[in-house]
């Protein structure tokens, strides 16, 4: 429509009486992805009005009577907001890449989320010159998507920014990269040719055949990973300090794309958000070490930063226990992604003394007897039963907060040496004196 206003037009075959967009409020936005919708108006089948009202948190009602159609205009005015504050950050908002207008899909599209999942035509009328990026199935005159689900969550863009493509370890990965990042995408096109290969060594599988992805410049770093697409965002200037903050957050978000453990009919189950986090995250400590993405001083500091963000978690978070940090994983970052990870640790130092490649086992099965998802109690029972019990016990062990002395004799068996000083963690490998060698379970396989 120009002026940075897009018209968007909604029909159903099945009517709603109410819509959703994600809602990620802001001190200087309190309504968030809402206030971007403007003239909103909601017709029956009939094509008669029907009063629509705002109920506040990103949802609309039509009080009166179903709609199965909606007609609003979306103002592309989310870059004046500061979505970092108290809220996932642009990368799970949108952004402007290269004159490109990009959206994740709960930000622009009102859904139902709770009609049945259905596939979905998607049709774009844009202005010549311009194109759409996203991870949707191109059908020519329209895009077709395989569910509501994958419309909401999937980021996606349009405008006149050409991306490009590569393949790595059986994806086909669709880039759409802001210019300002040029300087750094030899190094995020090696990782990303090296990890998905690594991953899928280790879970035993593919995690899909194609990605689209989008990288932002921003002032801070960090990531978020949708159906068929991830974003991250990058800070400028680029500084090779950094680099080491984003090359992580990269190689954790990609993991979320083969890591299925803690998800439900497409959302995360709070209980074990310690799994879908802090596992996630520990993996991609331990495959991207050995890709050789980390050297040892760096692999050193970053399992005592580990150990520092849980001793954190103890004095300023609060849940009732590791699993009940989920329900506000915002506010219990370090109970959530820092417990996670230890306990993912513990049990693979462990279990690798009995077999390097139990760890990896174990992570495979859970992942292949997830059915429609677990529960907190359905996956501790399976995992028990996977580790011989060895599960509940580190996980009840790290929840009853161990001291350093029972930290550092649990670990030195398998070759790591910790030393505490009240805040301070430091890390150190001596099985190979001074090379410093990882111990076993983190040290790439011979072959490699």
């Amino acid at each position: 429509m120009g002026e940075d206003i897009f018209a968007v037009t909604l029909e159903q075959t099945q009517a709603s009486s109410r819509w959703d967009l994600a809602h990620f409020p802001t001190p200087d936005r309190p309504q968030a992805q809402s206030a971007s919708v403007r003239a909103l108006r909601a017709y029956t089948s009939e094509g008669e009005d029907l009063a629509i009202e705002y109920i506040g948190d990103g949802a609309w009602s039509t009080p009166d009577g179903q709609a199965s159609r909606l007609t609003y205009q979306l103002v592309a005015d989310h870059g004046e907001v500061d979505w970092n504050i108290s809220a996932p950050g642009k990368d799970e908002v949108a952004d402007i890449i290269d004159g490109t207008y990009v959206f994740a899909g709960h930000a622009f599209f009102l859904i139902d989320w709770e009609l049945p999942r259905c596939d979905v035509t998607v049709s774009f009328d844009l202005p010549s010159g311009w194109q759409v990026v996203s991870p949707w199935d191109d059908r020519g005159d329209h895009h077709w998507v395989r569910e509501t689900w994958a419309l909401g969550q999937n980021m996606f863009g349009m405008g006149p920014a050409t991306p490009y493509s590569t393949s790595s370890g059986g994806l086909d990965l669709t880039w759409l990269v802001d210019p300002r990042l040029a300087p750094i995408m030899p190094t995020i096109e090696s990782i990303l040719g090296d990890l998905p290969a690594a991953y899928t060594e280790f879970w035993g599988e593919a995690a899909g055949e194609a990605y689209t992805i989008f990288f932002m410049a921003d002032y801070t770093s960090d990531g978020g990973v949708f159906y068929d697409s991830f974003a991250m965002r990058i800070a400028l200037p680029l500084r090779s300090a950094d680099q080491i903050n984003w090359s992580h957050t990269l190689g954790h978000e990609v993991m979320h794309l083969w890591n299925p453990i803690g998800r439900t009919s497409g959302r995360n189950v709070p209980e074990l958000e310690w799994v879908i986090e802090g596992f996630t995250d520990y993996l991609t400590l331990k495959l991207m070490a050995q890709a050789g993405y980390w050297d040892t001083d760096l692999l050193e500091q970053r399992i005592a930063n580990i150990f520092r963000g849980y001793y954190i978690a103890g004095l300023v978070e609060t849940p009732e226990s590791i699993a009940q940090a989920g329900y506000a994983k915002g506010d219990n970052w370090y109970s959530v992604y820092s417990a996670g990870s230890l306990i993912a640790m513990f049990l693979d130092a462990e279990l690798s003394q009995d077999d390097p490649e139990r760890f990896a086992d174990v992570m495979r099965q859970l992942a292949a007897d997830r059915g429609d998802g677990y529960s907190f109690e359905t996956f501790m029972a399976r995992f028990d039963t996977l580790t011989d019990g060895r599960a509940s016990e580190i996980y009840t062990w790290i929840e009853s907060r161990p001291s350093n002395a029972e930290y550092i004799e649990r670990m030195s068996d398998a070759g790591m040496d910790i030393s505490f000083f009240v805040d301070e963690v430091y890390v150190r490998f001596p099985a190979c004196d001074d090379q410093r060698c990882p111990p076993d379970f983190l040290a790439p396989p011979p072959d490699l």
